[in-house]
Order: structure tokens, then C-alpha cells, then sequence
């Protein structure tokens, strides 16, 4: 009995399938596309248990002499390996569409496998248009092999592909082509407390502009518009709404501590009473977003008259009546 037989580099063997492999038993390689074998193509079974000697291998195809024309080749040979590389020159005249070497390729191609076929040197037409873009060849009355243009788009578009084209010894330019595409920009950014005028739009081009407004009771700072820019990005800085504060409070019959000029929304104001008079709630107010005062009846101040006013007899019914009323 015989272990399971070798692989070989890029080859196969029909023996994958089984089990066994008792003695006289024989496996056939084969080899991948590209490859031929060397050697043995089967190997057996011995009685010693052991796989007859030695093993085949898959070399790669080579590549035939090339047919050249209109050109030679340097260090001619009968026969290429795969993997050598072939240097030519073309006669006065032609040239080659793109290298002047190829590589031999596992399955007898050359690569690039239009070498053997040198072309008479043609000069090129005029550069083609792009919509929405331009090319430096313009002026320009002859094209020949080796000069190049460059592609330019115009403002609102940006370039997808290669900016510079050449001429190629065929009288083509090289491809693909460039194109221009619109400049857009994502949607615009949404800010605290307010909206922008882009909500229905899908699409956001350059030179787009965009406003913005504050909801009641706040109100713009800095810019309120915003313009899509040649870069595909929003201009900067963008605007902020910010809570309208509150005024200097007019106080009668009391004082306010620490009196500032304005306050913004969420300070907190407090004040006090003059002798005889006391606040109707709480002794402090907050300003809110929109310029108001909470609560809004802070500084509405009531008369308080004094024991010695009522005197003590009347002083005395009143405290009665109140604990009656509780």
C-alpha cells in the first residue's frame, strides 16, 4: 500500500478521488493550461510501498521566435521562456504603439501582444473635445508621435481620468479619454435652533447658495447664507442662532443686584423690595429665549403697610382672619 501520490506544481494527478493505492496501482498527471509536462507523465505503486521515481513536472509553454516587421529584434533566440523579456527597434519611419519590449507569457503569448506588428509613424488629428472642458492644443495645427495635451475642465467641474493625452505612432490618441463632471456639494448642514432653505433641494451644485433662519425667539449671528464652493465643500463659518436676551429692567419701590445693561437668556436677575413693599412670588427672575422676563409679574411690587398704619387692634383682626381663611 502506497501513501497518497505527490502534487506537483501546477499539474494534477487522477488519483484524487480515491482512497486507496495498493501495489501495481498507477496515477496519470496532467498539467494546468499554459504548462506541458516533463518527464513521465504516471508514476506506480511499488511493492517496497513506495511511488516509482522520479516525478514528472509542469513547465511553463515557452514562446516561438517572433515574426518581426518593419523592425528587428535584439539577441534573437530560437525559442523564449516564459518570464524572458524581448527588447526590438523599429525601422526608420514606424514605431510601436506602446513599449518597445515583451514578455513572454506561461502558454506561448507575447505580452503586449501587438509588438510584432510596428506601424508607419501618422500624425494625429486635433485633440477630441470635452464638454464642459478644454485642452492646451488649441492653436495647435500638426500632432505627431510623443506630443501630448492637456485637459483642463471648466469652473463648476472637476476632471475624472488622465489630464494629459498623448499621441500615439498609430495617429490615435491615447485613451480613454477625460471627462468633466459637475462640482456638488453634500447637504447643507443643519444648525441648533434654526433651518436652512435647502430642505426640498436633492442636489447641491456649485455656486448654489443656501439661507438661513432662526425659530421664534432666537436670532442670527454672522453670516445667513452659505454658498457652495469651486471645492465641493460649503463656505465658512457658518451662522448660529442665538437666544434673544432680555433689557435692563425697569424696577419701581426696589433695587435689582448686580444690574447689567442686558442679560442673556437663562440669567438669573435678583432683586429686593423697599421698606413697605414685597414681591408678589419670588425674589428673582430668569430671561428667556425671545427678550422676556420669567416669571413676568416679578416686578408688579404691593404695598405692605406697617403695624403702627392698622394699629394693634386691627393688626390683630386681620392675623384672625387669615388663619381662619387656612
Amino acid at each position: 500500500m502506497c501513501p497518497r501520490p505527490p502534487n506537483i506544481a501546477n499539474g494534477l494527478h487522477s488519483g484524487q478521488s480515491l482512497d486507496r493505492f495498493p501495489h501495481g496501482v498507477t496515477v496519470h498527471y496532467s498539467c494546468q493550461d499554459g504548462y506541458a509536462p516533463v518527464g513521465n507523465v504516471s508514476i506506480s505503486c511499488t511493492e517496497a510501498g513506495m511511488w516509482s521515481w522520479p516525478l514528472p513536472r509542469c513547465e511553463a509553454i515557452g514562446c516561438k521566435i517572433p515574426e518581426v516587421q518593419n523592425g528587428k529584434v535584439y539577441k534573437l533566440q530560437s525559442t523564449y521562456r516564459a518570464g524572458e523579456t524581448l527588447h526590438f527597434d523599429c525601422d526608420a519611419g514606424y514605431a510601436a504603439e506602446d513599449s518597445y519590449e515583451a514578455q513572454c507569457q506561461p502558454g506561448g503569448i507575447w505580452d503586449p501582444p501587438a509588438f510584432r506588428l510596428p506601424v508607419a509613424v501618422q500624425p494625429c488629428r486635433k485633440p477630441p473635445e470635452i464638454p464642459n472642458g478644454n485642452h492646451s492644443g488649441r492653436g495647435k495645427a500638426f500632432f505627431t508621435m510623443g506630443m501630448s495635451v492637456i485637459y483642463t475642465c471648466d469652473p463648476g467641474y472637476y476632471l475624472v481620468g488622465n489630464d494629459i493625452v498623448f499621441c500615439k505612432a498609430s495617429g490615435n490618441w491615447s485613451q480613454p479619454s477625460p471627462r468633466c463632471e459637475e462640482v456638488t456639494c453634500p447637504r447643507p448642514p443643519n444648525i441648533a435652533n434654526g433651518l436652512h432653505s435647502g430642505q426640498s433641494l436633492d442636489r447641491f451644485p456649485h455656486g448654489v447658495t443656501v439661507h438661513y433662519s432662526c425659530q421664534d425667539g432666537y436670532a442670527p449671528v454672522g453670516n445667513v447664507s452659505i454658498s457652495c464652493t469651486e471645492a465641493g465643500m460649503w463656505s465658512w463659518p457658518l451662522p448660529r442662532c442665538e437666544a434673544i436676551g432680555c433689557e435692563m429692567p425697569e424696577v419701581q419701590n426696589g433695587k435689582v443686584y448686580k444690574l447689567q445693561s442686558t442679560y442673556r437668556a437663562g440669567e438669573t436677575l435678583h432683586f429686593d423690595c423697599d421698606a413697605g413693599y414685597a414681591a408678589e412670588d419670588s425674589y428673582e427672575a430668569q430671561c428667556q429665549p425671545g427678550g422676556t422676563w420669567h416669571p413676568g409679574a416679578w416686578y408688579k411690587l404691593i404695598s405692605s403697610p406697617s403695624i403702627m398704619e392698622l394699629g394693634l387692634g386691627r393688626f390683630i383682626e386681620m392675623t384672625l382672619i387669615l388663619l381662619l381663611q387656612h
